[in-house]
């Protein structure tokens, strides 16, 4: 026999399940009626008189008939936007997250079936992208119970809800893997459709159903009807075929960095700091600035930048100020950072502006001979912040270091 695993029935429970569908059947709501296999029975009853006196009523005949199986169901989707899946390696685990609710009188199992739709297939949550590439080996990873309802056991791999009650609802996670190096902002649809069965009492998915619409009533026997009305977008969900479905889909979010290197002289031995040249003894400061436009954040590592033998790195970070006698290497006056660089971030693609001495950084920030290393790891200043190797997408880092020319 199966076990019925039942949640406690809350007013809370009910408010969670029905915001899970997205304000589609609440567990009060009682959707199912009468359940099948319920016996209907009434007679009628005749009173009459005779010359004014009353007589002993006549009863009609019993009629009794059993309630039918009334077979019907919701597919909805729980995601409210494409699943962001990174791309680079193949991803086997992206989850999209659906629910089945029993719209039926009876307890009846559900076959779960999760394909990939063919390119060109809209996005179900709009916009112009199309599906453009093959989520593959889709499967259903996890089955659970929501709010108040009830269903049978599940167990892993199953690809079906095991005796899900009249007006229960259950979680379904679809596992798919998407392919290696696709393309940022591509989009792959996918369905997921549910088809009644008989609930079989055991821990498999039961017999197939026979729809009865169109058939002779019988009034003694249960006879099923599907009552799926509207036809699901998957292919081959046509109405009153005992199933329903729903497309979801994964969406290719990736970093899309760039590296920006300006250099802009900012004093000389001649003009100090009102038009400087390029010339021998001149501080020129360069700016790197790395900006994510993509869609996910990046964890940046390091960043290497080798001098030309014409430079020398500037290790006080002369901000370049009057008089001209100030441009000079390690001027502690001028200092804006005694490790030589500095630091910020910010939303946009910058580059951000350096000109007090809290942008100046603490660590993560090195210059052995010509050779510079940012390690972003441990890159830290009082307004960059602690360290912090993630960019978040739409923003953007930007380190300085001063070079004299020779």
């Amino acid at each position: 026999m199966k076990s019925i695993k039942t949640s406690i029935s809350t007013r809370l429970a009910a408010l969670l399940f029905g915001a899970a569908l997205f304000g589609l059947v609440t567990q009060s709501a009682l959707a199912a009626g009468t359940a099948s296999g319920t016996s209907i029975t009434n007679s009628a009853s005749l009173g009459y008189t005779v010359s004014g006196v009353a007589q002993t009523p006549v009863p009609s005949n019993v009629v009794s008939f059993l309630v039918d199986n009334k077979v019907n169901m919701t597919v909805a989707r729980v995601d409210l936007a494409p699943v962001g899946v990174v791309s680079g390696a193949a991803t086997v685990n992206a989850v999209t997250t659906f629910t089945v609710t029993n719209n039926g009188n009876t307890s009846q199992d559900f076959a779960l079936a999760a394909l990939d739709m063919a390119n060109g297939t809209a996005n179900p949550f709009g916009g112009v992208l199309t599906d453009s590439f093959v989520a593959s080996a889709c499967t259903i990873s996890n089955i659970v119970v929501v709010g108040a309802g009830s269903m049978g056991a599940y167990t892993a791999g199953d690809q079906f809800i095991n005796a899900l009650t009249p007006d229960s609802g259950a979680t379904v996670s679809v596992t798919c893997t998407i392919p290696a190096n696709q393309a940022n902002g591509t989009l792959a649809v996918v369905s997921l459709t549910a088809t009644a069965y008989a609930d079989n009492a055991a821990n498999t998915l039961g017999a197939a159903l026979v729809n009865s619409s169109g058939a002779a009533d019988i009034p003694g026997t249960v006879q099923i009807v599907f009552a799926d009305t509207v036809a699901g977008p998957a292919v081959g969900d046509i109405p009153l075929n005992g199933a329903n479905s729903i497309l979801n889909a994964y969406l290719i979010q990736s970093a899309t960095l760039s590296v920006t290197k300006t250099a802009t002289p900012i004093c000389d031995p001649a003009d100090g700091n009102v038009n400087p040249k390029n010339i021998p003894g001149a501080a020129v400061r360069y700016a790197i600035t790395i900006a994510n436009t993509g869609a996910a954040a990046a964890t940046l590592s390091t960043l290497t930048d080798n001098l030309v033998a014409q430079l020398t790195f500037d290790t006080r970070l002369n901000s370049g100020a009057l008089p001209a006698t100030n441009c000079v290497n390690g001027n502690v006056a001028n200092s804006l950072s005694a490790s030589g660089f500095g630091a910020v971030r910010g939303v946009g693609v910058g580059p951000g502006v350096i000109g007090v001495a809290t942008d100046a950084t603490t660590a993560g920030a090195t210059a052995v001979g010509q050779a510079i290393t940012i390690n972003f790891g441990a890159l830290a200043s009082p307004n960059y912040g602690v360290a912090n190797s993630s960019l978040a997408a739409g923003s953007y880092i930007t380190v300085y270091f001063n070079a004299f020319v020779n």
